[in-house]
């Protein structure tokens, strides 16, 4: 079991029309939760995900889609964001899978 008191290397959230959405990185594993496109917050599954990618929302924020073989959890972040989650998720989980778009 992760350490509790072990603070993360890189902590974003953003509370974006009525949405939440949040993404910690730590040395050893990545955190992430998000509401956006849910009926409550939901913890992304990271041991079920078998991918990443950054794609737009909208001009003022960015989705961290986490893959899973049966879903998509998208964590909106803001846009000013986007190069430090980038750097950070590809060097805890790897490179991103392709763009969508």
């Amino acid at each position: 079991m992760p350490d509790p008191t072990v603070s993360p290397t890189l902590d974003l959230q953003l509370t974006w029309r009525g949405a939440f959405g949040r993404v910690r990185v730590f040395g050893d594993r990545v955190v992430a939760e998000t509401s956006f496109e849910r009926d409550a917050l939901t913890p992304v599954p990271m041991d079920a995900v078998r991918g990443w990618r950054i794609e737009p929302c909208d001009f003022d924020a960015i989705c961290v889609e986490f893959v899973t073989a049966d879903d998509t959890y998208r964590v909106l972040l803001d846009t000013s964001d986007e190069r430090i989650t980038d750097l950070a998720l590809h060097r805890a989980l790897g490179a991103p899978l392709p763009s969508e778009s």
